[in-house]
């Protein structure tokens, strides 16, 4: 079975240091034999970025950024659905999702733009982090999220790559209750570029939030067992593979392996060198080759 019922059980789910004194890492054994966190995990394999699109973000700042958001108000949200067919096309997966407004709340819409956000799935104690685009606004329709997920470590649990969609679909069903820190505010909004564009720029967005949560030059890196109990207490099963049983771990192949790169794409890679411009460099309007791409998805 691809999930782990108890988290007691022998396989790839480890016990959390006894001995560490990190605050994540003294709350994580309470969470591991708390009542919420008895769901069903979600198999989460080790992960490689990939050369040409290498998204990740370092253990310890992802960490730090988690524990920087345990004081940051939670606003309630539902996942609607799960990677466009942009960000897909771009080399990553994210999950969707619909920010909800009580009656009489008072909650104002987020500002348009990148987020880093802090998501908590429905049952689970911790939290995982990502990088949010906001949805275009639009009056009669909820405020709107893709998050692309960054939890998914290697083998030497020091880096954290986006998690993949079969993961995503277990750990937070569609139609789901979730629950969404907003963090930081990264960078202005931006919705008609391409699939290249939007590659760029999440690695960006990654990188300023490395530069936001910096480690001290002389700071080692979390321990793999503190790293691994961080992600347990979210509900993954680090190490273990999708559809597979307990004792088969492997690590997946990047997620834009294999040929993804559209007609479109090697298009604006031919204006570049023709031209030396790339896209958002101006805002020129019909001058932009991408003003007649509306047929885009994403």
């Amino acid at each position: 079975s691809s999930r782990i019922a108890e988290p007691s059980q022998r396989g790839p789910f480890p016990q959390p240091p006894r001995k560490c004194t990190h605050a994540a890492a003294k709350r994580a054994p309470c969470a591991l034999h708390s009542l919420r966190f008895r769901a069903a995990m979600a198999a989460c394999p080790y992960g490689r970025a990939s050369i040409c699109f290498p998204l990740s973000l370092p253990a310890q700042a992802a960490l730090k950024a988690i524990e920087a958001s345990s004081g940051l108000p939670a606003r309630a949200a539902e996942v609607a659905g799960y990677t466009t067919c942009k960000t897909r096309a771009a080399g990553a997966s994210s999950v969707r999702l619909h920010l909800l407004r009580g009656v009489g709340s008072g909650e104002e819409p987020p500002e348009q733009g990148a987020h880093l956000v802090a998501v908590r799935a429905a049952g689970r104690e911790g939290w995982l982090l990502g990088l949010a685009g906001m949805r275009k606004s639009e009056e009669g329709q909820p405020d709107g999220m893709e998050v692309v997920i960054l939890a998914r470590p290697d083998t030497k649990l020091g880096a954290l790559m986006y998690l993949s969609e079969e993961t995503l679909r277990e750990l937070m069903l569609e139609g789901a209750a979730v629950e969404v820190r907003f963090c930081r505010f990264l960078l202005p909004v931006q919705h008609d570029c391409p699939e290249q564009w939007l590659r760029d720029r999440l690695l960006r967005l990654a990188n300023l939030v490395e530069e936001a949560y910096p480690a001290p030059p002389s700071a080692p890196d979390p321990p793999p067992e503190l790293v691994r109990a961080v992600l347990a207490a979210a509900g993954l099963a680090v190490g273990l593979s999708v559809g597979a049983a307990a004792g088969d771990r492997q690590t997946v192949l990047p997620a834009d392996h294999g040929n993804r790169v559209s007609e479109e794409e090697l298009g604006y890679w031919d204006e570049e060198m023709r031209l030396n411009t790339r896209c958002a460099a101006t805002m020129d309007g019909s001058a932009r080759l991408d003003y007649f791409m509306s047929h885009m998805p994403g």
